[in-house]
């Protein structure tokens, strides 16, 4: 079956190691596009770090997925499209637990980014981030609205690895942790992802997951690649979204996003 939409991991993926998109990648894209292929970026960041590397894509006002999934947002006007979160209660409860064990947490609500109080991580992850954050105190604890995602940080993939035990353990069922990356553990609200988003505009358009292609780096990008019909993890990927791919393609400072999607539209065998 012929590809129809094409959904794309930013960091790690189509992103250089210094944060850019090549101006060879731009024009892929941009290719693909008036080729009739529906472009969507997939993306963990947040909608204003996410709308600022979109934009420099030139697409126009097309579904940009950030939050991993949570948000799906129109990447000019900002119109939203669909937006999922945990509830208040589930959200404080996960955070109070982060505060009896003494995690580094980071909620995000409504697009800005909110922590207790400073504890040296910010500067750290400022280059995934376009807003400083929000030092709310004990009202941390305690939010009173929805709440996007929350996300841990440990150097350590030990503590990390016991961070997302005791998520899993707690809250069965209710939430679903990923690695996304870095020192990351991101914990969303249950079913929430960006295969799943994906999905959901592929419904819209009468897509089939067939006619998707994908590429992506990390484990948040798991459920997309195993969901598009053809899929490619970028050499420098985690294992498990290797594993996850239906095939490789070259590392993201390779341009191996373009290089793929250069062969399809040159009618030759996409990149293995």
């Amino acid at each position: 079956m012929a590809v129809r939409l094409i959904a794309i991991d930013l960091d790690g993926t189509l992103l250089h190691d210094d944060m850019t998109i090549s101006d060879y990648s731009r024009q892929v894209i941009k290719k693909a596009q008036s080729r009739g292929y529906e472009i969507v970026v997939a993306t963990g960041r947040m909608w204003d770090s996410a709308k600022a590397k979109a934009d420099t894509l030139q697409l126009g006002n097309v579904p940009l997925i950030c939050y991993t999934g949570a948000w799906i947002m129109m990447s000019e006007t900002g119109e939203p499209v669909r937006q999922e979160g945990l509830s208040p209660d589930l959200a404080s409860a996960i955070l109070l637990e982060s505060k009896k064990r003494g995690w580094n947490a980071t909620s995000f609500m409504d697009d800005v980014i909110y922590m207790d109080r400073p504890n040296g991580t910010e500067k750290k992850y400022q280059k995934y981030r376009s807003k400083k954050p929000v030092y709310l105190g004990e009202n941390f604890y305690h939010p009173e609205k929805l709440v996007t995602r929350i996300v841990f940080a440990d150097p350590s993939l030990e503590k990390r690895m016991a961070i997302r035990q005791v998520v899993e353990d707690k809250f069965s069922g209710l939430v679903d942790v990923v690695f996304p990356g870095d020192d990351f553990v991101d914990v969303h609200k249950k079913g929430v992802n960006k295969g799943a988003a994906v999905r959901f505009l592929c419904d819209q358009k009468g897509i089939s997951p067939d006619e998707v292609m994908a590429f992506g780096n990390t484990e948040n990008d798991v459920p997309l690649l195993r969901m598009a019909g053809l899929s490619y993890a970028v050499s420098n990927a985690d294992e498990v979204a290797k594993k996850a791919a239906r095939a490789l393609c070259p590392s993201n400072e390779e341009d191996g996003v373009a290089k793929t999607i250069e062969d399809m539209l040159c009618g030759g065998k996409p990149v293995a």
